[in-house]
């Protein structure tokens, strides 16, 4: 078993005064988080379905996107989803294998958006225990992470640590092994209050596409999916070659487990 400290915090230090740059209004563009997720080891699945629209660069709000029409395709089966509110949709699936193609299509007035993926497998989420690590101001709180990986499948995970905390991983160094690392949160991180903590596994192309987009969002203002910076695409096709999508679909594989720091 191997233990590596991840460094997930940078400083940025400034003493210039904020200017307000006129930033050219940008086209409006449809943005989906999607994701068809099962217990790690088979079981129920939901579809679980985001669709918002990008907003100016300096807007804090968030354009919901509540008369969309959204199915999965699967098996000759044609599933519709529910709108639950915020831009949100939901289907409850009884079962997704691997080897099958999954597709969703979403259609926001009347121009389809549409992605085609199969289940990724995932390792297992073991444990998670609080450690007395820290970083620069002696005040973080260190959650040590274990999980046991896949052998030889070259598998790659997305770990929520809530409150906006993502995080992507790949089994270069622990392929086949039970592995360790740390995650450490900030000063602010509430102690005595329980988080969920959650593992997906996911596949190359999406690993790559959270690498960069997390790498233009940062780990802060409502999540990567909440205001497109950039025009990442990620694996929808449009009905309309005018019109693209931002945004990702996966079939996934996931664990999660509770923590409380003390």
């Amino acid at each position: 078993m191997r233990k590596i400290v991840f460094l997930l915090s940078i400083l940025f230090v400034s003493c210039e005064d904020v200017i307000k740059v006129d930033l050219p209004k940008a086209p409006e563009l449809v943005v989906i988080d999607a994701e068809l997720s099962r217990p790690q080891g088979g079981g129920a699945a939901q579809l679980r379905v985001l669709v918002t629209k990008t907003t100016d660069y300096y807007s804090a709000d968030i354009i919901t996107v509540n008369n969309a029409s959204v199915s999965l395709l699967f098996d000759n089966q044609v599933l519709f989803a529910n709108h639950t509110e915020g831009g949100e949709y939901l289907i409850d699936v009884t079962e997704i294998t691997i080897d099958k193609e999954y597709q969703l299509v979403v259609d926001v007035d009347g121009v389809l958006f549409t992605a085609t993926e199969e289940l990724t497998l995932s390792g297992t989420f073991d444990r998670v225990v609080q450690g007395d690590g820290q970083l620069f101001s002696g005040n973080e709180t260190e959650a040590l992470i274990t999980l046991t990986d896949r052998p030889g499948l070259g598998n790659y995970y997305l770990f929520d640590f809530s409150y906006n905390n993502l995080f992507v991983t790949r089994d270069r160094f622990y392929d086949g092994q039970q592995f360790t690392f740390s995650f450490f949160y900030d000063d602010l991180f509430p102690k005595n209050e329980e988080v969920v903590i959650r593992m997906v596994g996911i596949d190359e192309d999406f690993f790559t596409y959270m690498q960069i987009l997390l790498s233009h969002s940062g780990q802060n203002g409502g999540g990567p999916f909440a205001t497109a910076t950039s025009t990442l695409l990620g694996n929808f096709v449009s009905s309309e070659k005018e019109s693209i999508a931002l945004g990702y679909f996966r079939v996934v594989e996931s664990s999660s487990l509770p923590f409380t720091a003390e």
